[in-house]
């Protein structure tokens, strides 16, 4: 056990699944840090809402706490009237900012010369005009922010949900025996706390954490068998990363580099520390981002906004070398570099613009189960002749091909967000390529897969299907949807589901309704007819 592992002997799917499986066991005894608690500012109102129904369902069963110096490091930053610095909306004029300085550097260069270079047709006071014109523009959009992140109400609801399980930890005891034990802890890098040596205040803040959790640990363990830390700092005195991890690779199950994502497990000197104290090893920490994306996989409908704000932040916190999530990084919304350059035609498309974000339309569930309007059955033909049979049994289709189409497909079969959004990225660069009909097909069915699994980039496809859709030449975007809809009512051995597969199916079922689809619409009714 103190050796630790260099190859952890799992898939990231199988990691991620046991995590999720282990928080909603009602033996599993969970604590969160100070550093979720700051992440719910973060959150705009239907994921925090997502967080607060799973935490409420974990504390009706007696099994969700805060440990009490935690709950001191938030009254303090409280107390000093500090609670808006959590927020996005402390930062919503940082885009802004940061415009103004290069509008005042682009005066200082920008000459005719440079605007015929760079294909601006107007003077210099045209683009000089309307850079200004751009900049105070914005002001009407980040408004929207004050309203979702108004940090007394996001206070009052912590203070609902999770008052309430603060725990009544002896803190100056706590503080005490961290002050006697903290020195030469550090001194011999034990943990936790040690990287936190540096710090000129509370520098021993997650060893009294530490001793806390131990100390309930040790009380509840007749009622609990398991208990899971939930934090997002990933400092390597709590967690580390095992260099390796399994993964099946064409069927076979071997080890890989452990990255995209990076999975990170407890220091077995804390395992160790655990089972001294509490009398068994049985203990976890993990982010909340890992708990979500494990929870899209075993219960992904009730996490799918939580999902998407989360995967849209660590995007941003990716792109800021110096921020990290356990550091309560802000949000920026802006794309890695390397992505925005791969797609940098769809970018620019001013279809962008009118994507509109909101909460996908919940379906009328007494509809879910009733098949299409059973009309025009021989429009359909044409898709149907055009769909081969892999792709109708696309558990049998082979991705592995080496045009770009079925590059973009396999890696939304991946079951990774690290390679599902970027892949559904690069579809603007192949939007006027051709492929097999058969392609087409099974891509639009990963991605309703890629959607229900909550990749963040998939979701958004499916929120604005309609828009997506117009992007693709005809037949392409009818046997895109073709497929959207197939994986809706079919399985992967081309079999009828005992029931629709749910997750986002109100937009694309509303789509195929129209006349623009009825061919679509006719080619599912006539598959449905044939099982």
């Amino acid at each position: 056990m103190l050796l630790g592992q260099n190859l952890l002997k799992q898939t990231k799917d199988d990691f991620l699944t046991d995590l999720a499986t282990l928080a909603e066991a009602r033996s599993t005894l969970i604590f969160i840090d100070t550093n979720i608690i700051a992440y719910l500012f973060k959150l705009h109102v239907a994921a925090r809402q997502e967080f607060f129904d799973w935490a409420a369902k974990a504390i009706g069963e007696g099994r969700l706490f805060l440990p009490a110096w935690c709950a001191t490091e938030y009254l303090s930053r409280l107390k000093e009237n500090q609670l808006h610095t959590y927020t996005p909306k402390s930062k919503d004029d940082q885009p802004r900012s940061q415009l103004e300085a290069m509008l005042e550097t682009a005066s200082l260069f920008v000459d005719s010369d440079v605007l015929a270079a760079s294909g601006f047709t107007g003077t210099r006071t045209d683009f000089l005009a309307g850079f200004r014109q751009a900049i105070d523009g914005l002001k009407p959009y980040t408004r929207a922010f004050k309203h979702q992140f108004d940090f007394n109400k996001i206070h009052a609801e912590i203070e609902e949900i999770l008052g309430p399980v603060v725990l009544e930890s002896p803190v100056a005891k706590l503080c005490e025996r961290a002050n006697k034990e903290g020195p030469s802890r550090v001194e011999h890098r034990l943990p936790p706390g040690f990287k936190d040596d540096g710090k000129p205040e509370n520098r021993f803040g997650d060893l009294i954490i530490w001793l806390e959790i131990l100390g309930y640990s040790e009380v509840r363990k007749s009622d609990f068998t398991h208990v899971l830390f939930l934090t997002n700092d990933e400092k390597s005195d709590w967690v580390y990363a095992p260099s390796k991890r399994l993964d099946s690779v064409r069927g076979a199950v071997k080890p890989v580099p452990n990255k995209a994502p990076v999975l990170k497990i407890i220091d077995p000197r804390l395992v160790s520390e655990f089972k001294q104290a509490v009398g068994h090893e049985h203990v976890s920490i993990c982010t909340l981002f890992s708990l979500v994306e494990g929870l899209s996989k075993t219960d992904p409908l009730t996490v799918g906004q939580l999902a998407a704000a989360i995967q849209i932040e660590l995007v941003a916190s990716d792109d800021s070398a110096s921020e990290s999530i356990a550091d309560g990084a802000e949000a920026s919304n802006v794309e890695p570099e390397a992505e925005v350059e791969e797609v940098a035609e769809a970018a620019a498309d001013p279809f962008e613009a009118e994507i509109v974000q909101e909460k996908p339309a919940q379906p009328d569930p007494s509809t879910q189960n009733q098949p299409l309007p059973l009309e025009e059955v021989n429009l359909g033909d044409v898709i149907a002749f055009a769909i081969e049979v892999q792709g109708y049994r696309d558990a049998d289709y082979r991705s592995d091909g080496p045009d770009a189409l079925n590059g973009i497909i396999s890696k939304l079969q991946s079951h990774n967000w690290y390679e599902q959004n970027p892949a559904i990225l690069t579809l603007g660069t192949i939007l006027h390529e051709e492929y097999p009909a058969t392609s087409w097909f099974v891509l639009g069915r990963n991605i309703y897969q890629a959607a229900c699994g909550n990749a963040q980039k998939a979701m958004d496809f499916m929120l604005n299907l309609d828009l997506r859709l117009k992007r693709f030449p005809d037949p392409v975007s009818k046997y895109i949807l073709a497929g959207i809809v197939y994986e809706i009512y079919f399985n992967g051995q081309g079999e009828l589901r005992e029931t629709p597969k749910a997750g986002e199916l109100a937009r694309p079922l509303a789509l195929v309704a129209k006349d623009d689809y009825a061919d679509v619409r006719a080619f599912i009714r006539t598959k449905e007819a044939l099982q």
